[in-house]
């Protein structure tokens, strides 16, 4: 296991003290072998001196206890801290990828912007389409499909005298991916059926009479099913 710092600390002072006994003891020993008057003196300023070294370890190893303590206090600490801020960018990031679907739905619908379809969207979600965490929150209560099947029959209403703009076409396809959607468009020259076509508009072409000359709104289905959500609006060609 890796040393803390602590105890190398603890260790340097201890082997520092030891070093200075050492010296001390043997001056003693060195002023007990020698009987004059002056080794006599000195082994007395010997023992005083060591006698404070001995306070003065004490206090020294209380100290040594005290930031010993407090350092690992502070490395729990950090620990702690460390730990909370894992688990806060975990939960960020769970957050994240719990509105990534109404992320891709919002910079999608940027693209509609001042459109009747934005207005629709609009209208389907209950607010404003600027990126915000209350709108992800609105869209993930709402849920992205409801406010795109609405939004496509609001639309759609409106379609016959106010056709797509190529601004509003072109988002469609990642709108529905968003909402977990399909688009069905069928194509001219299909035969128009009431089964699983809305008619918006017609236009006078007896050769192709009772066909789809254009799909002007895109039908809904939801992704890997035939049901559909919502008719495709098309153009039907009469006699």
């Amino acid at each position: 296991m890796k040393e803390t710092f602590s105890a190398a600390l603890r260790a340097e002072i201890e082997a520092i003290v030891m070093r200075y006994e050492a010296l001390v003891s043997s001056r003693v020993d060195a002023a007990e072998r020698d009987g004059s008057t002056a080794a006599r003196d000195e082994l007395a300023a010997l023992r005083a001196e060591r006698d404070e070294m001995a306070r003065e370890l004490a206090t020294l190893r209380v100290q040594r206890e005290r930031l010993s303590l407090e350092l690992d206090t502070a490395r729990e600490r950090i620990a702690a801290l460390e730990a909370e801020v894992r688990a806060g960018a975990a939960a960020h990031l769970a957050l994240e990828e719990q509105f990534t679907a109404e992320k891709r739905f919002t910079a999608a619908s940027a693209e509609v912007s001042g459109t009747m379809l934005e207005g629709a969207l609009r209208a389907a979600i209950g607010r404003d389409l600027d990126p915000s965490p209350a709108l992800y929150a609105a869209l993930k209560g709402k849920g992205l499909e409801g406010v795109l099947v609405a939004a496509f029959k609001e639309r759609g209403r409106t379609i016959a005298h106010a056709p797509l703009l190529e601004r509003e076409r072109a988002p469609l396809s990642a709108l529905a991916s968003a909402a977990g959607c399909e688009l069905v468009s069928p194509a001219p020259g299909t035969r128009f059926s009431a089964s699983s076509m809305e008619k918006a508009a017609t236009t006078s072409d007896p050769a192709e009479e009772g066909n789809v000359v254009e799909c002007m709104l895109p039908g809904l289905r939801r992704a890997g099913t035939d049901g559909m959500l919502v008719f495709p609006r098309v153009r039907v060609a009469t006699g």
